[in-house]
């Protein structure tokens, strides 16, 4: 640093004003801390939304078993949420938080004074398990958050024993360890959820049913359920069809001046989904194409059904040979959703100009299919019939974004 401050006094002077400017520069810039990075989340994403959605399933039975729910809430907590947050495992903070949540409820449930006891025994038990792990390091200020809460936990614990009522001070209670989670772990994030939602979600389970409110429960994990849904980091891109490495030719084959689409089995969609983009490289056309791009779904006897076709028109210009590339973001309507086995082709108008389809390569073990008819062949509900054509596979490549 005395080197820097001494370049930026060169520079700027070494009056006394320089001097003040130059070490509040520096200083601002040192204090500055990075932004908090949020996890992954353990697991996968598909399996946090599918035991998320057997959690609400379970929850919108008739009288569903607390203990079941909170059996099937612990494996979701571990396989989902096992990575750290502010330093210290998400899955320890969000259990023993939410095990002093659902003893306190248990607590109120109960007129009988041993039970009573025993409940907040076991709460207080949960809140010395996170002090133990917060003493290995952590979110700071965290530890005199839970001294103040094993406070709470003695002073309501007698009034419990006591036969005094403590519903309000309850209440209290689970705002004090929603607002500690969210000023400790502000920014944190798990499978793109903030954590402070994870937990309050969580939590709001366990309690809403020891209290016997399983639609308040269910409430609760439909909302984390959309919040999963919604927030989770998009899969990666998955790029199919073509690899476009091959010359492009024309087809050993005349076509009728109607509308014609081309495909291959590679081009077959591998999971659901957007796509995003269409890649075609193409040779020396003769003449302006107006190309589009289809859905279309096999009907298990050889024939496929469109399901759907861009538009407006790609325009493809004459002798301009290469790769184009043509997003999905532009069309006049959101485009396209297909299932796993849809087929994308690729189609145009019709040409009286013969070898104006330039976007083959010549593969001996690929076989291109193509269908040619009169009247409005692109619509969605209109039946193709292939014929095939050895030997050549259609240089088009597709990118999708995976539900």
């Amino acid at each position: 640093m005395a080197r820097v401050l001494d370049r930026l006094l060169l520079r700027n002077g070494a009056g006394p004003l320089s001097l003040l400017v130059v070490m509040l520069a520096l200083v601002g810039t040192a204090v500055t801390p990075p932004p908090p990075a949020g996890a992954a989340g353990s697991g996968t994403p598909d399996a946090l939304k599918a035991d998320l959605t057997s959690l609400v399933a379970q929850l919108a039975g008739s009288s569903p078993a607390p203990a079941q729910i909170h059996a099937a809430k612990a494996k979701l907590i571990a396989g989902a949420y096992s990575d750290e947050v502010g330093g210290l495992s998400a899955a320890r903070i969000i259990s023993d938080l939410d095990c002093i949540s659902r003893n306190v409820q248990k607590a109120r449930g109960t007129s009988k004074r041993s039970t009573v006891r025993a409940r907040f025994t076991d709460a207080r038990r949960c809140r010395g398990d996170l002090a133990k792990l917060v003493g290995t390091g952590g979110a700071k200020g965290l530890a005199s958050d839970l001294a103040g809460v094993n406070a709470t936990l003695k002073t309501m614990g007698n009034k419990a024993v006591a036969g005094k009522a403590f519903g309000a001070a309850a209440t209290a209670l689970r705002k004090t360890q929603s607002a500690i989670v969210a000023r400790r772990f502000s920014g944190e994030t798990l499978h793109g959820v903030p954590f402070s939602q994870i937990y309050d979600d969580i939590e709001c389970i366990d309690v809403k049913v020891e209290a016997g409110r399983a639609s308040g429960a269910a409430s609760c994990a439909k909302r984390l359920l959309r919040r999963t849904k919604s927030l989770a980091p998009a899969k990666p891109l998955v790029t199919f069809g073509s690899d476009l490495n091959g010359t492009a030719v024309t087809l050993p084959d005349r076509f009728a001046p109607e509308d014609t689409e081309f495909w291959t089995s590679a081009l077959t969609v591998p999971a659901a989904g957007m796509v995003t983009e269409f890649r075609l490289k193409t040779g020396d056309s003769p003449v302006d194409l107006p190309l589009r791009f289809s859905v279309v779904r096999p009907r298990g006897d050889g024939t496929v059904v469109v399901i759907t076709t861009t538009n407006p028109i790609y325009p493809l210009t004459a002798h301009d040979a290469g790769v184009h590339s043509y997003p999905t973001s532009g069309l006049r309507f959101t485009c396209c959703k297909v299932q796993a086995g849809d087929i994308i082709t690729v189609d145009n108008s019709g040409t009286t100009t013969p070898n104006a389809y330039v976007w083959f390569a010549a593969r001996s073990d690929t076989t291109t299919l193509s269908h040619t008819s009169n009247g409005d062949s692109q619509n969605a509900g209109v039946v193709w019939s292939p014929i095939t054509h050895a030997g050549y596979e259609v240089l088009l490549q597709v990118v999708l974004q995976p539900d």
